[in-house]
């Protein structure tokens, strides 16, 4: 089974968009000092938003940081010193408007379809309907995607379960990450509503949709 850790990230109040990318990416240079992280992750990406002016798609949050490794141990930095992550709490705050831990979420992985990463990824972060109980929003889920059929220029389409409590300010119990070979055939596939119809058991008031292109990578290949 694969485990990911996923963040919905804001920067911060004197980080400007332009800026965003590059003092995004120089916390990764400095997390990679701590082995005790990188030596579990089987690979990374920081997907930066992508202004599509598009109704749906979020303008309130900055990126989508997503890592994938084969421990849950191995994402929630179980092997860092005291002083370490002191380090690197001091760096968040740095580089983003709160803490991670707010915002961040550690999950078990389903994949639907596909199997590559590409360019230009959409993700949807799900908040159930008011009153359904979290089996009967699974349910919905996966019965939602079981006749997906895969937009063209889309390679890969993953179901991404929370494995811990509700987070208070980003209370998401699903995670859905569909990847594209470029921009051109995510917008295309945003156009006809296959990927953010009415079919999805969600709350829109509190769900995410966020369409992002990989702003840097680990591996680099």
């Amino acid at each position: 089974m694969a485990y990911k850790l996923i963040y919905l990230a804001r920067r911060a109040a004197d980080v400007s968009r332009a800026e965003w990318p590059r003092t995004w990416k120089s916390h990764a240079v400095f997390a990679s000092q701590f082995p005790a992280l990188e030596a579990e992750i089987g690979w990374m990406r920081y997907c930066n938003r992508i202004d599509a002016g598009l109704p749906g798609l979020s303008v309130l949050h900055d990126g989508v940081a997503i890592a994938a490794a084969d421990r849950l141990q191995g994402l929630n930095g179980a092997g860092f010193s005291d002083n370490d992550r002191q380090l690197i709490d001091a760096d968040e705050l740095r580089v983003f408007d709160m803490p991670t831990p707010n915002f961040t979420f550690y999950c078990t992985e389903s994949l639907v379809d596909g199997e590559g990463l590409g360019e230009v990824a959409l993700f949807r972060f799900l908040a159930r309907r008011p009153g359904q109980g979290i089996n009967s929003f699974h349910e919905e889920w996966d019965d939602a995607h079981i006749a997906w059929g895969k937009p063209k220029g889309a390679l890969r389409h993953v179901h991404n379960r929370p494995v811990h409590a509700l987070l208070p300010l980003f209370p998401f119990d699903g995670i859905a990450e569909t990847w594209f070979v470029d921009l051109d055939h995510a917008l295309a596939a945003l156009a006809d509503g296959a990927l953010t119809g009415p079919e999805l058991p969600c709350d829109p008031a509190i769900s995410v949709t966020l369409l992002t292109s990989v702003c840097h990578r680990w591996p680099k290949s």
